[in-house]
């Protein structure tokens, strides 16, 4: 984006954060999207001063923009699917699963069936708890952006969780083959690490879109 000096970006983004775009992976998506558009008019031979361009083109555009935002919406989903997929098949990934997989089945082998079952229920509760709570004190306290991916990912995370638990509870009744077992645990475990991937690639995201936006404004 060559056309656009960093405080023209700054611009755009204020006004969209301004115009109650308040997930910044669909205000980043937007504010590409809207350069890239004024950037066309200026190749064309608009030699107006940017800001009467960006004027003329918001009043044309902005409710359009704003209103029809799927395709940033996919385009924002699509990068957090690659980050969360790149996250948990990383080495700390890898490594996250096989930690959660060997403490649940020490846990199966320590405690009775229905007391391990409880855990299974609770672990990932806790887990989606405590996630939610450090989100919720980063975006009060420390600034954090808010993520419409990672917002609409973490809930149904456990939704799917508690519906294999529920089918486990269904199928396999009280029986406690070691095999079936360990397909279980072995779920379970990338569940709980999807879950642990969820909140590292958050953080990548906030300090990758601090580092693109907040500190664009030339001195």
């Amino acid at each position: 984006m060559g056309a656009l000096n960093k405080e023209q970006i700054q611009f755009i983004n204020n006004y969209l954060d301004n115009s109650n775009v308040i997930y910044a992976d669909i205000r980043t998506e937007m504010v590409d999207h809207v350069a890239s558009e004024i950037e066309e008019i200026i190749n064309n031979g608009d030699e107006r001063n940017f800001y009467y361009i960006f004027k003329d083109y918001m009043i044309e555009n902005k409710s359009k923009l704003l209103q029809n935002n799927k395709k940033f919406l996919k385009t924002a989903d699509k990068k957090i699917r690659k980050a969360l997929f790149k996250n948990l098949f990383s080495p700390a990934g890898l490594v996250t699963i096989a930690v959660f997989f060997a403490v649940l089945y020490l846990a199966f082998q320590y405690y009775s069936l229905e007391t391990f079952k409880d855990l299974l229920f609770a672990v990932p509760l806790v887990i989606f708890l405590i996630f939610g709570l450090v989100y919720w004190i980063a975006l009060r306290r420390y600034k954090l952006e808010r993520f419409s991916a990672v917002e609409r990912i973490s809930l149904p995370l456990v939704f799917i969780f508690h519906f294999f638990v529920f089918l486990n509870n269904t199928f396999f009744g009280g029986t406690a083959e070691e095999s079936k077992m360990l397909y279980i645990i072995l779920t379970i475990s990338i569940i709980l690490s999807v879950m642990v991937a969820l909140f590292r690639v958050t953080i990548q995201l906030a300090k990758g879109y601090q580092k693109r936006f907040k500190n664009l404004t030339v001195l």
